[in-house]
């Protein structure tokens, strides 16, 4: 499992510094259990994050697009579905979405457990499994032609993409969130890729106050993410035509 501490940048820096460093030096971290102490009182729940750029560096003209981030405008919220008193804070598979773009901006929703001074630890527990409404996937026409053929694997698909281009420069695939899209494959000839969501078991801590998709980016050393649970689209592109598929995103054995 892999622990990520964010606990820098913003107003409460300081005091949620020590918060978390506290709980690292008091924890025992196993593959699907957080051992504490002593028994405490914490609430189950989920955190949700969602963060957009007001202040940042542009590419290309106008409004083409962001660089990086140097203000967000950030929302953030922990909605608690029950109350554990215990010692052991077990992280049982359960569904999450993270969203993060190039600049930071995104959506995360992380389940987890908040603890009476605003601590969180929030985790994913890799399940999936990968429902798409159809096998293949066409666009395009006589002149130019693209066939995209789908296979689920345990954390992600397959993807095999044949191609025949007259016009067009290239044909892309790519992946749309409810807030981004991650650009998948692009080229002008026939190839194969494979697209994977998050492998490894995850922890997070941090505070509430303080955890957003710019932090989490940072802390990750990401330049984007697009994983987790839900309603997604898969579409390709060639030319001027463009498809698309739904993809469904369940913890596996539901």
């Amino acid at each position: 499992m892999k622990i990520i501490a964010v606990s820098r940048g913003g107003l409460f820096s300081g005091r949620v510094k020590n918060l978390v460093e506290t709980m690292l030096e008091r924890a025992e971290f196993l593959e699907n259990t957080v051992l504490l102490g002593d028994s405490i009182k914490a609430e189950y729940g989920k955190f949700t994050a969602v963060s957009s750029v007001l202040l940042g560096s542009r590419m290309g003209r106008g409004q083409s697009g962001y660089i990086s981030g140097w203000l967000f405008n950030t929302f953030r919220r922990f909605v608690p579905e029950r109350e554990v008193v215990s010692s052991e804070l077990p992280m049982t598979p359960a569904e999450y979405r993270m969203e993060i773009d190039m600049p930071g901006s995104g959506k995360l929703e992380l389940p987890g457990y908040r603890l009476h001074n605003g601590v969180l630890l929030l985790y994913i527990t890799p399940s999936y499994r990968f429902v798409f409404s159809r096998d293949v996937l066409t666009a395009g026409g006589l002149e130019d032609y693209a066939q995209l053929s789908i296979t689920p694997l345990e954390a992600g698909f397959r993807g095999r993409l044949d191609i025949q281009l007259s016009r067009a420069e290239y044909a892309e695939v790519g992946l749309r969130g409810e807030r981004i899209e991650d650009q998948i494959f692009i080229g002008d000839k026939s190839g194969e890729f494979t697209y994977e969501f998050l492998k490894e078991p995850l922890l997070i801590i941090s505070h509430e106050r303080l955890l957003d998709p710019p932090k989490l980016q940072k802390a990750l050393n990401l330049v984007s993410i697009l994983s987790g649970h839900g309603k997604f689209e898969l579409f390709m592109r060639i030319g001027k035509s463009e498809e698309n598929m739904e993809l469904s995103v369940e913890l596996d054995g539901e």
